[in-house]
């Protein structure tokens, strides 16, 4: 996986917040990469948030994965 990150010319990270029925916040960050002309969506990390959804426990939480 390092292999391709180092050999793409360009990364976009996204996250998205996400909320269950019974109430759990889940964080995910996908990365996607141009390699060859082809598009590639790579699932960072999945991470449950137990705290509060602010802006700046998210901001931690997606610093902390990085």
């Amino acid at each position: 996986m390092q292999e391709i990150f180092a050999s793409s010319r360009y990364l976009v990270f996204s996250s998205d917040e996400i909320t269950t029925i019974d109430n759990q916040s889940w964080i995910s960050i996908h990365c996607y990469l141009l390699q060859y002309w082809c598009c590639l969506l790579v699932l960072i990390s999945l991470e449950q948030i137990i705290e509060r959804g602010r802006s700046d426990n998210l901001t931690q939480v997606i610093m902390d994965v990085m």
